[in-house]
């Protein structure tokens, strides 16, 4: 070796330590810019997987949210609710099996309040299968809503089902289940567009995979909790990501598969591309150092300086100026080559980046406008359930109303035209009755003593006594006239079916009407002593306003106040039960005030009083209603206000305030 190195000229003595030098560290560039790229392309794979997961428990909420809005949509439908309060089966399958076909729904079933099941209807599918559900049946009957997972008994499925109660206005009739398979089909929409692959199992077998596996027995893949994980399936590497889909009652196992083999194959083209770039590099190292050792001159600065030109400013257009077609041009050629190269795998790497960065982008934005689309669905969905609640509510309660308007005025006319008639000819029976008394008593002073058949004939009327209580028995029938005419213009003035719709009305008159058909829960009944009745009316003007529908809220605030007190007198906490109602005139408005001293109303309570269906009160006694229609008549119909104070253990007061017009 001594004798070798020896034997060298000094510009080879020079260039071949330069030239190893050189190898070595290109060699290092080249593992280390290798090593870059490789795990660049793993860490990529890796975010794209943990992406594309929160993506794929997006869609599974919104599939879950969809199941939830389409059975509240099918819930609500007045002819559902008819034909389950008959039970006429015929027409919940004319209700229901359109509505399967169109929502693509593959279990509907309807039971009735005593866990009867009405209605079955399933795909083809299931036809013959066995639902593991009795449990959310039991649950369903009893108005329960529940989310869950159902599994089918002897066979590889899974039903993604929803509950829902079934009411009418008088209570609970039943509730119903809607559900959908969680199958290959869900699974190829989701990863549809994409390079990836699911897996959905639970801890007994495989429910659904876009693969196509040689078993359906469920593989040992990564916990939920864990991050982008390596695993082995069947022979095959992949990345793999799992999430938690869950249920009332079980949970499924979700998992994001992403091949490896695609990555490795990138990575071995990617040492494939270095090895050659190495091998061309170090061709062009060994020329280089061939042609210093020949000649150590200008020429080779220059290309020393272009090459630190190239490595300093990055700049891959420059080239080596060629002077001559020796080593040292060949030199520069190699050179000027080999910025192309590098030039080309980086303008290579630059658009691969920028292809996979808009791709995310892309996807992310996608994501982004359907998640908006499924929000604003959802919120439209919900306004339009909310809107169709309040206008079945105000029909329902209208209806109500307009009944009673019309039964209660029916009521009041047929018994008008008879008392009338009472009333007219009482004047007349009294005159003609003391005429008959003062003939008589002229008589008995002009013939003191009659035949004795008169005598006999007085003695048994007893004329003393019936000349006294004649005047007292038409006294009692003209008050009693008097107190049935006055009930009958009570009825008329709260039915206000005899006057126009929107028209000048006195509220005094309206609030003591309804007193009036109120007092028989006034009175005393039983243990519990009479409602006191407290009026304090100040001098306030006939407002324009819709009567007949005032009267209705001070009913509806009346009666309320009534079932409060005999509440708290049934519990020892009133013992002198009162109503006090006050009318004043603010400003523009006219303010009527009704308070009593119950026992009040919770704070948690307060809050929802107005809302359609609440109510506090057993079933069968109050459909929550009342207080709801009553804001709406007093803010929507009159633009006034309506509004509750409640003190818990000292009483309630509601305040209607009026606009005058």
């Amino acid at each position: 070796m001594q004798r070798f190195f020896r034997r060298l000229s000094l510009s080879q003595k020079i260039v071949i330590p330069l030239l190893t030098i050189c190898l070595s560290v290109f060699l290092c560039g080249l593992f280390v810019l290798g090593h870059w790229f490789a795990e660049s392309l793993e860490r990529n794979a890796r975010q794209d997987i943990a992406v594309f997961s929160k993506r794929v428990e997006q869609d599974l909420q919104y599939e879950q949210e969809a199941l939830e809005t389409q059975i509240e949509l099918i819930t609500n439908r007045g002819m559902l609710t008819q034909a389950l309060e008959k039970q006429d089966q015929i027409l919940l399958m004319q209700i229901l099996i359109p509505l399967k076909s169109v929502l693509k729904l593959d279990l509907i079933k309807v039971i009735d309040a005593q866990g009867q099941i009405l209605i079955d209807l399933r795909s083809s599918s299931l036809y013959g299968s066995k639902l593991i559900d009795q449990a959310i049946a039991n649950s369903v009957s009893n108005g329960a809503h529940l989310i869950d997972l159902v599994n089918v008994e002897g066979g590889e499925q899974v039903l993604q089902v929803v509950t829902n109660s079934i009411k009418s206005p008088s209570g609970i009739l039943g509730g119903m289940i809607i559900g959908r398979k969680i199958d290959d089909t869900l699974v190829q929409k989701i990863a549809a567009g994409s390079s990836k692959h699911l897996i959905i199992q639970t801890p007994n077998y495989v429910v659904a995979t876009t693969l196509l596996p040689t078993k359906r027995q469920p593989w040992e893949l990564p916990h939920p909790n864990l991050p982008v994980t390596s695993i082995e399936i069947e022979k095959q590497q992949y990345l793999a990501k799992s999430i938690e889909f869950s249920g009332v009652s079980q949970s499924l196992n979700v998992t994001v598969l992403y091949p490896i083999a695609p990555i490795e194959t990138a990575k071995w083209r990617l040492w494939e591309h270095l090895g050659i770039l190495y091998i061309l590099g170090s061709g062009i190292l060994a020329m280089v150092g061939f042609f210093i050792a020949r000649t150590i001159t200008r020429p080779l600065q220059a290309l020393t300086q272009v090459a630190q030109r190239v490595t300093q400013e990055s700049d891959f257009d420059i080239q080596a100026t060629v002077m001559t077609e020796d080593e040292v041009g060949i030199l520069a050629i190699s050179l000027n080559r080999l910025i192309k190269q590098v030039k080309i795998l980086l303008e290579e790497q630059y658009e691969n980046n920028k292809k996979l960065e808009s791709y995310n982008q892309t996807l992310e934005k996608k994501v982004e406008e359907r998640t908006q689309a499924l929000q604003q669905k959802n919120v439209a969905l919900k306004d339009t359930l909310r809107e169709l609640k309040n206008t079945q509510s105000q029909l329902v309660q209208q209806e109500k109303m307009s009944s009673l308007g019309q039964l209660v005025a029916g009521i009041a006319h047929e018994i008008n035209n008879p008392v009338n008639f009472i009333y007219g000819n009482l004047k007349y029976t009294e005159d003609y009755t003391q005429n008959l008394l003062s003939l008589l008593e002229l008589y008995q002073k002009h013939y003191p003593y009659p035949a004795p058949e008169i005598q006999n004939a007085q003695q048994e009327a007893d004329m003393e006594y019936l000349i006294e209580d004649l005047p007292k028995i038409l006294s009692s029938m003209k008050i009693g006239a008097s107190r049935i005419r006055e009930i009958v213009l009570s009825l008329r003035i709260f039915s206000r079916l005899d006057e126009a719709e929107f028209k000048t009305a006195d509220l005094h008159q309206g609030i003591d009407s309804t007193l009036l058909i109120l007092q028989h829960r006034i009175k005393a009944q039983g243990k519990r002593p009479e409602i006191k009745i407290e009026k304090h009316y100040n001098d306030i003007p006939d407002i324009q306003c819709f009567a007949g529908q005032l009267n209705q809220v001070f009913m509806n605030i009346l009666a309320n106040a009534i079932d409060a007190l005999e509440e708290a007198f049934d519990q020892g906490l009133c013992p002198e039960p009162l109503i006090r109602i006050t009318s004043s005139q603010e400003g523009s408005n006219v303010v009527i005030a009704i308070a009593d001293n119950g026992t009040g109303i919770p704070e948690e309570v307060l809050s929802k009083l107005f809302d359609p269906f609440f109510t506090t009160k057993p079933v069968g006694k109050g459909t929550g209603m009342g207080l709801s229609i009553s804001y709406q008549i007093i803010t929507e119909k009159h633009g006034g206000l309506l509004k509750c104070i409640s003190t818990p253990g000292k009483g309630t007061e509601f305040f209607i305030a009026i606009p005058i017009r």
